[in-house]
């Protein structure tokens, strides 16, 4: 025989204070609101983050307990929800009228009527305190790093220009002009530096080469250049194991690939070729041209302008070129001048 219990489901016992009692016991703040964003219940946790009786906001509307600027604009972030079950989180400090504020992670959630519509909004008030000092502890451990990181790329550099005095200077120059070119571009910051740290080492696999052939005058020969067309792959070698948070090793790699697949040393087409590694080629190119080599003289910043120009979108890619004319010839760029002020 089958024995059906009258029972009821425990839920169905709750009554008003109890569920009061239930969100009372919550840790998190809570606010209760009406579709109009009206407050119709407010817990015990959130009238201790405010510091408001909680009686004292029931029947006043969220923009009546907040200050923030979004407060009551279509840019309010209970506005924005458009359907039951709909979300919204975010990281700020709310400022309540009655001056305390606090540090917390605002999550928002629209709730059904009877009809299945939008009847309100449950907004959930989380401490947010331990979060952000774990936040500023990793920001400082990451500053640390990144200065750590910008001093060993520097000894790199060093060591590079100490062994090839005729290109002393050569990489400061590069990436220089490789920081100009980016910021005109649009890049963000920290894409900025990925590429400012590529262009400051991007000779780093010449120290393969023999100092006889890196310091000779004259012409090379077929064997002399196949040495010399190894460095990037060298430096790719050195570099690929370690995590930056950059494509430094690649962009190294990449800088004397050319956009017709006559670079190396893997003959890379198109956009094959990154475009912080086409930005090193353009920079690479200008200052080398303008610059003395012990295999030939200075040719001048007209001649390197002039290379670049012809090439314009065969060899390299045709915005940098522009923007990279556009620097020396209109806004005031030059290898030597300290002032950032024109072009950053």
């Amino acid at each position: 025989m089958t024995v059906t219990s009258t029972t009821k489901p425990a839920h169905s016992q709750l009554g008003h204070q109890d569920w009061q009692r239930i969100l009372d016991a919550v840790s998190d703040g809570m606010i209760i609101t009406d579709r109009h964003f009206n407050i119709l219940f407010v817990n015990r946790a959130f009238a201790t983050l405010s510091g408001v009786d909680a009686q004292d906001l029931i029947g006043k509307t969220c923009h009546d307990v907040f200050s923030s600027k979004l407060c009551a604009t279509p840019d309010c972030p209970l506005t924005s929800i458009q359907s039951v079950g709909q979300q919204k989180v975010f990281d700020q400090e709310p400022h309540c009228k009655n001056g305390k504020h606090a540090p917390w992670i605002v999550t928002i959630t629209a709730y059904p009527d009877a009809s299945g519509a939008i009847g309100g909004y449950v907004e959930r008030f989380t401490d947010a305190s331990a979060f952000r000092r774990v936040k500023q502890a990793l920001t400082r451990s990451h500053d640390r790093l990144r200065k750590n990181m910008g001093a060993i790329i520097q000894a790199m550099s060093t060591t590079i220009e100490k062994r090839d005095p005729y290109t002393a200077g050569h990489q400061r120059r590069v990436t220089k002009l490789c920081r100009a070119i980016a910021t005109r571009l649009g890049f963000a910051w920290e894409r900025i530096q990925g590429l400012r740290m590529a262009a400051a080492i991007h000779d780093l696999g010449k120290i393969h080469v023999p100092s006889a052939i890196l310091n000779k005058p004259g012409p090379m020969s077929e064997h002399e250049l196949a040495i010399i067309q190894m460095h990037p792959r060298t430096a790719y070698d050195i570099l690929k194991d370690i995590q930056f948070p950059w494509p430094l090793a690649e962009t190294i790699y990449q800088h004397h690939e050319r956009l017709d697949g006559s670079g190396y040393p893997r003959q890379l087409k198109g956009d094959q070729i990154i475009l912080e590694a086409r930005i090193l080629a353009v920079a690479d190119v200008v200052e080398s041209i303008a610059s003395f080599r012990p295999y030939r003289p200075q040719l001048g910043l007209e001649a390197a302008l002039a290379e670049i120009e012809s090439q314009k979108g065969v060899l390299y890619d045709a915005s940098v070129v522009e923007i990279c004319t556009a620097l020396f010839n209109r806004q005031g760029f030059d290898f030597e001048t300290k002032s950032w002020k024109l072009y950053t």
